[in-house]
């Protein structure tokens, strides 16, 4: 697969990662020191964006519990309770269109709902149903309808499905370290009518960097073993393009829908130099910014907070600034985006309805939230938030 540059237009936007505004040379990708310290820059979504409320409707077959947005377009919004295994299909607009649970234990039904893909086109919706005897992918209709089963590529166990084209998905081995075949290269291009591998995306990362720790601790005066796991966001979707920010690599890329790789950012010191070994993965792109977030594993710290530190980041391609970040929401306060797949310069996040009555008591719901707040009941479906950036 043939690496190309990121285009042209945008490359000479990027400057190298510092405060000042001296312009890259073309031909170069954007470089990010993540060592040091940068000034702290708060943003405000209702100055950079769009702010849609779209309330999920709520009838007697459409109840959300634990929700995880995992689709968003113009005409859809899907849905799932990844806990109870409910998958649920609403209009651009939040009106219900259809709610399934296909949990259980038979050829045709799912044991979880660990990664979920939905193609638009074919109104298909693929389930990876990993922890099974013989894994595979299940094929849905957008109203639950079985159609086909695809089994995984052999010594293979993908984590993370995309709806990459027609024909193609999009599969990661987030978790499969010990698969050595594909441990290295762990993006696949797989057929949707089959599961047989398509294509390997020429990403190799000879040391896999794993986010599954065990740490000592001390409990009542003895030393016991805490297992721990990061929850780091490795890939987005966004229109037809795909952002792939593994954290064992030092470089972002774009892969486009010709499959062609264009490293966006590279950044340094190297993920496997670095000490304490620090990641780094992407949070949303979108034209004008990159938002990331970095963690460290600074296994002291976890001993004493049970949590490893972390930071959020913006990288200004106009500017070629990088700041820390904090992004807020002037009618709520922070903003933290979910992993659904999204049209371009699209974030969107879900808020709790029952949530933002116990916010508003408090005093802390204002304008267009506020109003709407006053028309639903406690209740009541999550709310859709979609940012559209400008």
């Amino acid at each position: 697969m043939k690496k190309t540059v990121f285009f042209l237009a945008v490359l000479l936007l990027l400057t190298q990662c510092k405060t000042g505004n001296s312009k890259q040379e073309a031909g170069k990708m954007a470089e990010i020191d993540i060592s040091q310290n940068y000034p702290e820059r708060e943003m405000f979504l209702q100055d950079i964006a769009k702010v849609e409320y779209i309330p999920l409707e709520t009838n007697d077959s459409t109840l959300v519990g634990r929700s995880q947005t995992v689709y968003v377009s113009d005409n859809y919004i899907i849905v799932t309770d990844f806990r109870q295994g409910d998958i649920f299909v609403f209009d651009g607009k939040g009106k219900s269109k259809f709610s399934f649970n296909r949990k259980g234990q038979s050829g045709t039904e799912y044991t979880n709902l660990s990664a979920v893909a939905f193609d638009e086109k074919a109104r298909e919706i693929f389930v990876s149903n990993r922890y099974v005897a013989e894994p595979k992918f299940l094929v849905y209709s957008e109203d639950g309808q079985f159609k086909r089963s695809l089994p995984f590529p052999p010594d293979y166990a993908p984590r993370d499905v995309y709806s990459f084209d027609d024909e193609t998905l999009l599969v990661y081995d987030e978790f499969g370290l010990s698969y050595e075949k594909y441990s290295k290269t762990p993006y696949l291009l797989i057929s949707k009518k089959d599961g047989s591998v398509l294509d390997t995306v020429d990403i190799h990362l000879p040391v896999r960097v794993s986010n599954r720790f065990n740490v000592e601790v001390e409990v009542n005066g003895q030393k016991a073993t805490q297992p721990i796991m990061l929850s780091i966001t490795n890939n987005r979707s966004y229109g037809k393009n795909f952002l792939i920010s593994d954290w064992s690599s030092d470089t972002i890329y774009r892969l486009t829908p010709q499959k062609e790789l264009q490293p966006v950012i590279v950044r340094k010191p190297s993920v496997q130099s670095s000490d304490p070994k620090t990641v780094l993965s992407n949070e949303l792109v979108t034209d004008k910014y990159i938002f990331l977030a970095k963690a460290v594993f600074d296994f002291e710290m976890v001993k004493r907070s049970q949590s490893f530190p972390t930071s959020s980041l913006v990288y200004d391609f106009e500017t070629g600034q990088l700041n820390e970040c904090s992004l807020y929401n002037k009618d709520m306060g922070g903003v933290s985006f979910d992993m659904a797949i999204t049209p371009e310069n699209t974030g969107v996040y879900t808020l709790d309805v029952p949530m933002l009555f116990e916010l508003d008591k408090a005093g802390r719901i204002k304008g267009e939230l506020k109003e709407l707040l006053q028309t639903l009941d406690e209740e009541d479906n999550p709310v859709l938030v979609k940012v559209t950036f400008f």
